[in-house]
């Protein structure tokens, strides 16, 4: 299996997982995997309505562009970043896709 075949499915492996975290057994919204293999989009949405409430919510938003893992959006707290390195994306391959490009110099990752 080559590098990007195997980043595109750490990544839906852990969407997946992190899909059945919040979903548990009391969670009433929908949790939605979205992956898009042609272009290497890939997301977790969670939506619906709870009570009265309506929520509609990417929790994660990540790409592969020219061989690398962008994390574009992440609003939990988990460390996707970790989970990928703990998987063998290298960090040198992963870009934190929503830190400014002038603070990245400043992680343990790809600046691009």
């Amino acid at each position: 299996m080559d590098k990007l075949t195997r980043y595109a499915q750490s990544i839906k492996e852990i969407l997946q997982e992190s899909a059945d975290y919040y979903k548990g057994s009391t969670n009433p919204l929908t949790l939605q995997l979205n992956a898009d293999e042609q272009q290497q989009h890939y997301q977790l949405m969670m939506f619906g309505w709870d009570g009265k409430d309506y929520t509609y919510q990417c929790l994660y938003h990540l790409d592969i562009q020219d061989g690398k893992v962008w994390i574009h959006w992440n609003t939990t707290d988990f460390a996707i970043e970790e989970e990928l390195l703990k998987r063998g994306v290298a960090a040198s391959d992963i870009v934190l896709g929503m830190k400014h490009p002038s603070y990245r110099q400043f992680t343990d990752f790809a600046v691009a």
